[in-house]
């Protein structure tokens, strides 16, 4: 009998599950939202049948005669702790809202075995501290033996913010910060004042909005005045405080129909805010002696902020996983089910690679092929990267679909929409005819890691978009469709040996056009996850200006009279 490990992130939103084999390595891990496309799956169960019967099947699962252990990404229930829900920022409504989704989701963690005959009664299920699981997922995947692992969250058991050292791979908590204090929360209002909806994600407007305003002093001391730093760790500051913050912000927030670029200087000031108050902490917890920084929790996916740490800050490296957010918790609870089971102290070891999710059907892209009469159909065999390269390098926006897809947020060329970067209006023409998106929006550029200092001052590994760095001010006519108002580019770097494909392609479009930079955004549109199917990536060809997908090694070129590059 094969002993395997379900882990599930319980937070009520951004669910997800991961499998974990008998030999401790995560074999798959994906996000809720990506099978059933909702955007975050907000009150969607992370063992929702249909995809964890996916799930197994993919793995090899056999439930006559394999064993699942199940763990949970909470210890407890929100809803049972005696603490009333504050609305001093975010509504009130909300908050409970969000503690039923949790309960919901924690009482009934694993419930889905009954369903599919794994288990005759409710399983035992094994619940880890949130944050905890957090750490774990992280220092699963960090190339590190030691590290100083820092979790900045929306929230967690009792508090936003946890301190952890790694020594060997063993992980030990240092601290937490206990009650209200929360950076998650603070930018989760500003979003909401800029206009957008945090509920949806929409941070990352945040962040994009910010490089085309000027932080305001006076709004930033403001902003910064609502957070108390002590020791690291975080508390909201008195009621009173607060009360005079909210009053001084209001007059910056944008409505509904108003133009984006009102919030343009609020944007600016929450980022500049926030990286305020998190120098605090990393002040408060960094080690003089240098050494390896691991971020993690939903705070960490800051790519801005994260950007400026190691060029300010005495570290040896800093890694963010490619999931840090609460969907990447599923890896980590999955992860200490297993330790808990062999009695192993020390972390294992991952590789790095995020592409753990689930595959193009290839019966679906036989389909495709002999039946669907898409237009140009071309099986490309191992040419794939060669073909792509020559299109894109005439010009041809081109969605990506192979491999397995990438755990969390970003796409990193396996579920990504790809284009060359060099003419000025390809931005325009993505962002309008492609994602349908608000057209201040950047894009990411993709450059092997060998070559990233001749195009990056800064420069530094980054391979999940973890971190924005700048531009040299020497290269960025080369390419202005990934460079940002401000002058940066949010990068994904590239080795052969973790991304063979994206290298080979890379390199392809370098020998075509002399560039080695690729412009990768993620396979959607707006509102929607990260396609999932094939069908969902042929819809997003034959609905929006995309002029070509790849199927695997499969690609389908709309015919002559679509719409396409050459019809600009």
């Amino acid at each position: 009998m094969t002993s395997w490990y379900l882990g599930l992130s319980t937070s009520g939103h951004d669910p997800a599950l991961a499998l974990v084999n008998e030999t401790g390595h995560v074999v798959f891990a994906e996000a809720s939202e990506r099978f059933m496309q909702d955007k975050r799956a907000w009150g969607i169960a992370p063992d929702h049948v249909s995809h964890l019967a996916s799930a197994l099947e993919q793995v090899g699962f056999s439930a006559a005669h394999d064993r699942l252990h199940v763990s949970s990404s909470w210890a407890g229930v929100k809803a049972d702790v005696p603490v009333q829900v504050s609305n001093a920022l975010l509504a009130g409504a909300d908050g409970r809202w969000m503690r039923g989704l949790q309960q919901t989701a924690q009482t009934y963690a694993g419930s889905t075995l009954l369903r599919l005959g794994i288990s005759e009664e409710m399983p035992e299920v094994r619940r880890f501290d949130h944050h905890l699981c957090h750490a774990a997922a992280a220092c699963y995947s960090a190339p590190y033996q030691d590290a100083t692992c820092l979790v900045i969250d929306g929230e967690g058991e009792v508090g936003a913010v946890s301190l952890f050292s790694m020594k060997d791979r063993v992980l030990k908590r240092a601290w937490r910060s206990w009650g209200p204090g929360s950076l998650g929360t603070l930018y989760a209002w500003i979003t909401r004042l800029c206009g957008f909806d945090w509920r949806l994600g929409e941070e990352w407007k945040v962040m994009g909005l910010a490089a085309f305003g000027s932080p305001v002093p006076a709004l930033v001391e403001t902003l910064v005045s609502m957070l108390v730093v002590d020791r690291g760790r975080l508390q909201f500051a008195g009621e009173e405080t607060l009360d005079v913050a909210r009053r001084a912000v209001m007059p910056f927030t944008r409505l509904a129909g108003e133009p984006i670029m009102k919030a343009a200087d609020l944007a600016a000031s929450g980022q500049a805010a926030y990286g305020i108050l998190v120098d605090r902490i990393l002040e408060d917890v960094l080690p003089d002696s240098g050494g390896n920084l691991v971020l993690s929790g939903g705070c960490a996916l800051n790519s801005s902020y994260n950007g400026t740490i190691a060029r300010r800050f005495s570290v040896d490296n800093v890694f963010v996983p490619s999931a840090p957010a609460d969907d990447g918790n599923a890896l980590g609870a999955a992860i200490l089910g297993w330790m808990a089971d062999h009695s192993h102290q020390a972390i294992p070891q991952g590789s790095g690679a995020p592409f753990l999710g689930s595959r193009p059907n290839r019966r679906t892209i036989e389909k495709v092929v002999t039946e669907a009469g898409l237009g140009q159909v071309t099986s490309a065999g191992e040419g794939a990267a060669v073909l792509v390269a020559d299109r894109l390098a005439k010009g041809h926006i081109i969605g990506v679909m192979r491999g397995g897809a990438e755990f969390g947020p970003r796409a990193l060329g396996q579920r990504s929409i790809l284009a060359d970067p060099r003419p000025k209006a390809m931005k325009d023409r993505i962002n309008r005819a492609v994602k349908g998106r608000e057209a201040y929006r950047p894009f990411a550029p993709v450059i092997p890691a060998e070559q990233v200092a001749d195009w990056f001052d800064g420069a530094q590994a980054s391979p999940y978009m973890s971190f924005t760095l700048p531009w040299r001010a020497d290269v960025r006519e080369r390419v202005p469709a990934v460079v940002h108002e401000d002058g940066t580019g949010r990068l994904q770097t590239v080795e052969s040996g973790s991304n063979p494909w994206m290298a080979s392609l890379l390199t392809e479009f370098e020998r075509q056009t002399g560039l080695p930079v690729v412009l990768n955004t993620s396979f959607n549109i707006m509102g929607k996850p990260i396609v999932h199917t094939v069908e969902d990536a042929l819809a997003v060809l034959m609905t929006t200006g995309l002029d070509a997908v790849l199927l695997e090694d499969v690609l389908v070129e709309k015919r002559p009279d679509s719409e396409s590059a050459l019809h600009t």
